[in-house]
């Protein structure tokens, strides 16, 4: 099987953080300071994750705040959709001010016309 996101872990210069269940990786969207976090194995679902997996998840989200931060946006929205790409991977998506609220803005991030997670 051909996985764009397990091929991306290859290429460690996106790498910004990783634990040993999650990666956290720079967004190849048009949007400064959107991130993926990504587990670092081929799993396609939230469903058998272990207690130790979903603690090391809090830990790489505590860390992408702390690099978000550097960005001073308003909100950070946290989207798990995997249906076009299954491998289990959130997107973290930063909103700055006078950009469109909620849906309308993850719309906008994570559709058409931008780069998909490769």
């Amino acid at each position: 099987m051909n996985c764009p996101i397990c091929d991306a872990h290859k290429n460690k210069s996106q790498i910004l953080f990783q634990n040993e269940d999650w990666i956290l990786r720079k967004a190849d969207q048009n949007l400064e300071g959107y991130l993926y976090m990504e587990h670092r194995n081929h799993i396609e679902s939230w469903f058998g994750l272990s207690l130790g997996e979903f603690e090391n998840y809090g830990r790489a989200l505590h860390k992408a705040t702390e690099i978000l931060k550097q960005f001073d946006p308003e909100k950070m929205y946290i989207v798990a959709i995997a249906e076009k790409v299954p491998h289990l991977h959130v997107h973290l998506i930063p909103r700055y001010e006078n950009q469109e609220k909620g849906i309308d803005h993850i719309t906008k991030a994570t559709g058409p016309g931008f780069p998909r997670p490769m």
